[in-house]
């Protein structure tokens, strides 16, 4: 099922499957999120937990082998509406048999989209709902066009950040030839992509979030870039799936919640 939420700047789109997030428009109808297209990539902006990154063998948790999937579940789960207005939804999925099968611990996983003005905000709800300690991993993956307008190309954008000692980055499709292109503990955490000359593009903030992934498909050409928050293993511990010993990895106290929030508005 889809479900709009919207105010007088922006109609925002998204899914109960997997809580995905489809579209952003301005009131001008002016798209920001990629629309899916399998040529490229199918997805528009799924869901992280509780793992993050490639699984080449089991995800190891307390010497338990599990079959978590690539980037975990919660992105095929199906999750239901919990409170809805205008401006703002609330998705919730949790514990199913299958999760228990691949992943020993009892949750539930929300999803707010809510609009602020023209900005969106993303928040991942954690809630543990079990006796024991609960190890997780938790990230956002949303896809932006790139180029944004008719005309321009993707090695005209660069990423902009605000820390004063971390160069721009100007897009060539060769940089993620070896997959995505992660930035660790920024001081300021926020990034805008951006075009060269305009500057006009989104600006993109992940207080919550320790780690930022940029990627787009290899050797591909595609219109976009992801732009993907992560408290999660880093590139370099693709080989290591033991879950607790994951960069970033975040835990739970039996009934401790906690919330993951980015967000992002043109500029």
């Amino acid at each position: 099922m889809n479900i709009t939420i919207k105010n007088e700047y922006a109609t925002v789109i998204c899914q109960t499957p997997g809580a995905e997030l489809l579209s952003y428009q301005t009131a001008s109808g002016k798209e920001y999120l990629w629309q899916k297209d399998p040529a490229y990539w199918a997805k528009t902006s799924p869901v992280l937990f509780p793992y993050i990154g490639a699984v080449p063998q089991p995800v190891t948790i307390h010497g338990q082998a599990y079959d978590i999937p690539r980037h975990g579940f919660v992105k095929d789960a199906d999750f239901k509406v919990a409170e809805q207005a205008e401006n703002y939804v609330i998705l919730s999925t949790g514990t199913t048999e299958f999760t228990s099968s691949v992943y020993p611990y009892d949750f539930v996983f929300t999803v707010t989209f809510r609009l602020d003005g023209p900005r969106l905000y993303a928040v991942y709800g954690v809630t543990n709902k079990g006796t024991d300690e609960m190890p997780f991993l938790v990230g956002g993956h949303p896809a932006f066009f790139c180029p944004m307008e008719e005309g321009e190309h993707f090695t005209e954008y660069l990423l902009r950040f605000e820390d004063p000692d971390v160069e721009d980055l100007h897009l060539q499709y060769p940089l993620f030839d070896h997959d995505a292109i992660l930035y660790e503990n920024l001081t300021h955490r926020t990034v805008k992509l951006i075009h060269q000359c305009t500057e006009k593009g989104i600006q993109f903030d992940f207080p919550d979030y320790p780690t930022v992934a940029f990627w787009t498909p290899i050797r591909k050409d595609a219109p976009f870039l992801c732009i993907e928050p992560w408290c999660g293993g880093t590139m370099d511990q693709v080989p290591d799936t033991n879950l607790l010993e994951k960069k970033y990895v975040q835990y739970l106290s039996a009934g401790e919640a906690r919330d993951y929030t980015f967000s992002f508005q043109p500029c």
